[in-house]
């Protein structure tokens, strides 16, 4: 029983990074006994992950019919970006007031870290687990913690988020943004940064919608003529 447990959440754990990551699409069909060959398992770790896969809304089963990944939820993951301009906002206010040279130096040291990826070879989840660091320092310093792992947990942000990343790969224009951020909190600036919060946060939805001529609308459910 332990073992079969130790299994499913194996299984689980792959496959909601694999979806996360986009490495498996919206709307791709998913096989159970495809699965089973895949990890050397019985259908019931692999049912096992499958259902809480669909628990957390990542997965979509029809029975009899299909089992595939979800289609990112636009309307959820709009909202996710609303609340955390938001509360960013006020938590970056504060932080501004507290922020020392070595919180800076743990800023700049980020940033140095981005540029270095940006010169070489990298894979875009790289450069998205910075981009996190970059941004949960300033929720850590604040002990606000819990309310930035509420924000990453959204699943249809994140796999928006990752869109952004891996099929647009403006990179450069992110650490720009993340630059001006840390120039303003280095002269505990703070007029004007909350319009550079609210761009650089809804960049993302921008380029889907500006740079995708609709080839992605096919990812996406809940969404409004002209959002993508």
């Amino acid at each position: 029983m332990a073992g079969q447990r130790d299994t499913a959440q194996y299984i689980y754990d792959t496959l909601k990074d694999e979806i996360l990551s986009l490495e498996l699409k919206p709307s791709e069909e998913i096989s159970e006994a495809e699965l089973c060959r895949r990890f050397d398992a019985s259908r019931t770790p692999v049912r096992t992950a499958i259902q809480r896969l669909s628990d957390i809304d990542l997965v979509e089963i029809a029975p009899y019919q299909y089992t595939r990944v979800s289609l990112i939820d636009y309307s959820k993951a709009r909202q996710m970006i609303f609340m955390r301009i938001v509360l960013e906002e006020r938590i970056l206010s504060d932080f501004i007031d507290r922020a020392d040279d070595f919180l800076i130096e743990d800023l700049e040291h980020i940033i140095r870290k981005q540029d270095i990826l940006l010169k070489g070879s990298f894979v875009a989840e790289d450069f998205y687990k910075l981009d996190a660091a970059f941004h949960s320092t300033f929720f850590n310093t604040m002990e606000a913690d819990e309310i930035w792992k509420m924000l990453q947990g959204s699943v249809h942000y994140t796999r928006l988020r990752m869109l952004d990343i891996v099929e647009f790969r403006d990179f450069l224009t992110i650490v720009e943004e993340h630059k001006e951020i840390l120039s303003k909190i280095r002269s505990k600036e703070k007029d004007g940064m909350a319009k550079l919060l609210e761009a650089h946060l809804n960049g993302g939805l921008v380029r889907i919608r500006e740079r995708s001529g609709g080839k992605y609308r096919n990812y996406f459910r809940n969404y409004r003529e002209g959002e993508i």
